[in-house]
């Protein structure tokens, strides 16, 4: 019985062994297939950019400045003062938001400047 039972465990490794080794080789089989990309995306310049995209990740950016500062805002317990500060510049200027920020402050801007005209 106890041999029988020995026989099963060894089936079942080399089992075991022969299903890894299968899905190794499709995995091989597979990665040699895919193109060789870069991970990292292309980031298009500003200037190749249209007008709908420069909109469209002008929102996305207001959206994702307004989520990271309410995460922010919400930890605020625990998050000391003197790195609070820090923690919000560095949401600012995260590296892909910064020409979108300088756009939404010269929005930001006009706003201002017009109801400011139009309360004198």
């Amino acid at each position: 019985m106890a041999e029988n039972n020995n026989n099963n465990e060894l089936d079942i490794q080399n089992m075991d062994e022969y299903i890894e080794k299968r899905i190794e080789i499709k995995l091989n089989d597979l990665l040699q297939t895919l193109p060789d990309k870069p991970l990292t995306p292309d980031v298009k310049r500003i200037y190749e950019m249209t007008v709908s995209e420069i909109y469209i990740n002008t929102l996305q950016t207001a959206i994702d400045i307004l989520n990271d500062l309410t995460e922010i805002y919400s930890n605020k317990n625990y998050v000391d003062s003197s790195n609070y500060m820090t923690l919000i510049m560095n949401i600012l200027l995260k590296e892909n938001r910064k020409i979108y920020l300088g756009i939404l402050l010269v929005v930001m801007s006009f706003i201002l400047y017009f109801i400011d005209g139009a309360s004198v």
